[in-house]
């Protein structure tokens, strides 16, 4: 029997692809090997790229603040003079943050630590005291009494794991973060050829935007590129947009916090402004999260004063929702609240706490892509929302 053409390629493309699957299984553990190599060489480009993008958001800021025109019109310095100094200047704003962090904020977070054992069995006596006064004050109404009393748990053993739980993990999570800093760092030369590829990025940026256009040109169809470059457009104004409004947000949402705590003579306000700083990258979650660990501090400390540092975040969190938030940013992620609240949870719950940072982002592209694709789809079929099916006024 004569096979057509098309059988033959088919099955000659089915041989070879059988070929390459059980080459590919066979040598499994080579081939991985291999891939894990060539990434470790490549750690610090890829880290590099990470920093360019970073550093991006401060630069920009400089670079359109130095070509803001003179009174007589003019610009101080050129464009290529310009970007040199926002680049050195975003690098040093790094570096100052660091540095900051690590003199001011970082022992602070270290004492607070090591002083939260002793603040929580400072605690515990007043706390199983109101619990006695409570009790005792229930005696007068039996069924309330038996009914609540078996499920008010021991407060020294309460206390205890809570102890060990902030001695474990917070030792735990020191551990993690020295080592992830080392891992992806690994030496003092990975960390200068980061930096130095990133500042290459940054300073040949349109010539290397020219030089990847004109790859995709030559070698691949126009439809493919135009379409493949404005998803590149796309993704990165959504998250250059995305990192500039929740840094921004953050950064004046921990001063707020920390000013007002002084004001009110909240205790640990340094701490709880920098975790509110973090926790605020992670929409929604993030000021939960921070609300309770900051009352949580206070309440070890002062327990009459929780209340009102409750009350004062909340107060915090509507009037920079309500108020600094529109007049800071400009712009926002096309993306409704509940697409908002369902990415945050699913990319936490599959990756953690960078699925949480990046869930945001990435599901305002897929959301502003699948917009587009549909009105395109919708416009070629010639339907509008008049055709639709409505079950009020059946066609």
């Amino acid at each position: 029997m004569e096979l057509s053409p098309n059988t033959k390629r088919f099955l000659l493309l089915l041989s070879g692809f059988t070929v390459a699957l059980v080459l590919f299984v066979r040598h499994i553990t080579t081939i991985f090997s291999f891939l894990a190599g060539v990434l470790n060489t490549l750690s610090p480009f890829i880290v590099g790229a990470c920093l360019a993008f970073i550093l991006s958001v401060p630069m920009h800021q400089f670079d359109k603040l130095l070509g803001t025109p003179t009174k007589k019109g003019k610009v101080l310095l050129s464009s290529g003079a310009r970007r040199l100094v926002s680049l050195v200047l975003a690098i040093l704003l790094v570096v100052l943050l660091l540095m900051l962090f690590s003199i001011i904020v970082l022992p602070e977070l270290i004492n607070t630590v090591s002083s939260l054992a002793s603040s929580v069995m400072n605690f515990v006596p007043i706390a199983q005291g109101w619990l006695s006064d409570t009790l005792t004050w229930l005696e007068e109404y039996p069924e309330i009494h038996a009914a609540i009393a078996p499920a008010i748990p021991d407060l020294n053993q309460v206390a205890s794991s809570a102890i060990a739980f902030v001695q474990k993990y917070a030792g735990t999570a020191a551990t993690t973060v020295v080592f992830s800093v080392s891992s992806i760092f690994g030496s003092v030369a990975d960390v200068i050829v980061s930096f130095v590829f990133a500042g290459y990025v940054l300073l040949q940026e349109e010539s290397l935007s020219r030089q990847c256009k004109k790859l995709l040109y030559a070698f691949l169809p126009k439809g493919f590129c135009d379409e493949t470059l404005s998803i590149a457009h796309l993704t990165h104004k959504t998250f250059f947009s995305y990192v500039t409004i929740q840094c921004t947000e953050a950064l004046i949402l921990g001063v707020l916090c920390f000013l007002g705590m002084l004001l009110f003579r909240f205790p640990y306000a340094l701490v709880v402004s920098v975790i509110m700083i973090f926790c605020a990258l992670i929409p929604i979650y993030g000021a939960i999260f921070s609300c309770i660990v900051g009352a949580f501090l206070v309440l070890m400390e002062n327990p009459m004063q929780a209340l009102g540092f409750v009350v004062f975040i909340l107060v915090l969190q509507q009037l920079e929702t309500n108020l600094i938030y529109p007049r800071v940013v400009s712009t926002s992620i096309n993306l409704p609240p509940m697409w908002v609240l369902l990415s945050v949870t699913v990319g936490g719950g599959l990756f953690g706490i960078p699925g949480m940072l990046t869930a945001v982002p990435i599901t305002s592209i897929c959301y502003t892509l699948l917009g587009q694709r549909t009105h395109r789809q919708l416009k070629a079929r010639g339907l509008t929302p008049d055709h639709f099916y409505n079950p009020d006024n059946p066609k």
